[in-house]
Parts: structure tokens; C-alpha cells; sequence
């Protein structure tokens, strides 16, 4: 299986794009959270590219993907739906389906809700709901605008990313080891610290997440699978009940063992997604 790396000029920004299987005839998208990158989604889409052409993106100052030069003007939902659509007119696609974690899932209601509401046929929504509880979001706000870590060794920043996403699901040494390669860059001091731009989010103005998409998600037509961690404090029981009112066709997987967010990379997570889309 053919797998490239393609770095798409949109808006005059540099977006890198992680391609499974090139030459696919359908096509699935998958985008990750706030402060992640693309090869989140590594195991899933090369599952997925049996069947599919996938477009794993760096959203805008996360992994590979140019930063912003004006921070409050870029990273914002807006954009990142432009984004998405100069990326979908670089591969000439016309239909897709969608699978968001987080952040990703947000972007998919609200494309699936308006400007690709027919492109869009079905929509895989990894634990994020129509709103996010008070608390979750002023937690996530203060990991990704706080002062960014330093660490010294390649396994002292492992050993961190284990704190922070051992919630998502068991992982193998060698899967712990990939998981960390791609997930790094070199600060100023030489040390190694996260991949993401620190001014991805800013508590002052409109780069802080979207929290009411009540209207946009009761107006997607596709068919729905909801992934919901028990443990997660982002997307909670009350959530997926209201979500359930609302789109009573909607399909919903319980990860028992896992948080915010169910790392889709492993077959108890992403079997659920294989059978859906077929």
C-alpha cells in the first residue's frame, strides 16, 4: 500500500496531508483533535485504505503543517473549514466520509451541517458532543495555552504523553515509541516539547472551542456513529442522551475503559468504524 506525504497551499498556508492508498476510489477524511496531528489516526487508515483513499490532515500549527502568522485570526473554526474545503478541491473530492476526533468532530458537524451537508455520506463523531461541560473546557484551555514542557531525553517526554493519553487506550511499547516520534519537535533549548503552536488557543477571543453546535448537529442528514469514552469528562452520559433525542438514528459505541478520547487504534475501536462505513 502506497502511502505519501502532500503539503496543500490553502489560504497561503502550507497544510500538510498524510495520503493512504492514492489511488482509492472513495474517499474517507480523518481529522484529529485540538493540540494532536494526523497520524493519530495511523492504524485506523490503514484499515480504512483496503477500501478507501485517506486524507489524514495536520490542521493549521499542529504537526507538519505550516503555523499561523496572525494567531487570532487563523485558528478558528472558520478557517479550519476553509481549510478543509481547499484541501477536498486539491484531491478532487466530491464525497466522503468523516471521521473527527474532538476538534475533528466539531469541524464534521459543522461541514456536514452546511457547506458539505451533501458531500458528507457518513459522519464518525470520536467523543465530542454539541457542547462541552464547563470544567473539560477550562481544563483543555489551560493544557494548550500553559507554558509548553521541556524534556531532555526522548523517553522523559514518552513517559509524559503516558500521562496525558493512556486514557485513550492501551498501547504496546512499540506503539508508545511510534505514538512519541510523532508527536515532538525541538523547542529553542534543544529539549523536546509538544508539536503544536502554543497559540493554537487563546482564552481571550474566538480561537477558544466552539460550545453550542445544538442547531448544526440537528441538521445532519447523514447517518451517525457517536464514539463515546465512559470515563470522559468532555463528552458526558447527559450528552449523549440529548444528542440520542435529537438524532434518534444515530448509532453510539460505549469504550468502557476509555476518556477523552478513544484512540481508534485498536480493533475493539476501530472494527465498530469498518462495519459502519460498509
Amino acid at each position: 500500500m502506497e502511502i505519501r506525504s502532500e503539503f496543500v497551499i490553502v489560504n497561503d498556508r502550507s497544510i500538510h496531508v498524510r495520503v493512504y492508498n492514492p489511488d482509492g476510489e472513495k474517499t474517507a477524511i480523518c481529522w484529529h483533535g485540538l493540540a494532536r496531528n494526523g497520524f493519530d489516526f495511523e492504524t485506523l487508515a490503514r484499515e480504512l485504505a483496503q477500501d478507501y483513499r485517506v486524507l489524514c490532515p495536520d490542521t493549521l500549527g499542529r504537526g507538519l503543517s505550516q503555523w499561523a502568522r496572525d494567531p487570532a485570526t487563523e485558528y478558528n473554526y472558520p478557517n479550519y473549514l476553509a481549510i478543509a474545503k481547499g484541501i477536498c478541491e486539491h484531491f478532487n473530492v466530491t464525497q466522503m466520509d468523516w471521521i473527527g476526533t474532538s476538534m475533528g468532530g466539531i469541524i464534521g458537524i459543522l461541514l456536514a451541517s452546511g457547506p458539505f451537508k451533501d458531500k458528507i455520506q457518513r459522519l464518525v463523531i470520536n467523543d465530542i458532543g454539541p457542547e462541552i461541560p464547563a470544567d473539560a473546557l477550562a481544563r483543555i484551555i489551560d493544557y494548550v495555552s500553559g507554558e509548553q514542557p521541556g524534556f531532555d531525553t526522548f523517553f522523559e517526554y514518552q513517559d509524559y504523553l503516558k500521562e496525558l493519553y493512556g486514557i485513550w487506550g492501551q498501547r504496546s511499547p512499540d506503539q508508545w515509541i511510534r505514538m512519541t516520534e510523532t508527536s515532538l519537535r525541538r523547542n529553542n533549548q534543544g529539549q523536546f516539547t509538544v508539536h503544536f503552536d502554543p497559540d493554537i488557543i487563546q482564552k481571550s477571543d474566538e480561537t477558544v472551542p466552539v460550545i453550542d453546535l445544538w442547531e448544526p448537529f440537528s441538521q445532519v442528514s447523514c447517518p451517525i456513529l457517536l464514539f463515546h469514552g465512559l470515563l470522559s469528562d468532555v463528552l458526558t452520559l447527559k450528552i449523549v442522551k440529548n444528542m440520542k433525542r435529537s438524532q434518534p438514528d444515530m448509532r453510539v459505541i460505549t469504550i468502557n475503559d476509555c476518556g477523552h478520547a478513544p484512540g481508534l487504534h485498536i480493533p475493539q475501536h476501530y472494527e465498530p468504524i469498518l462495519k459502519f462505513l460498509s
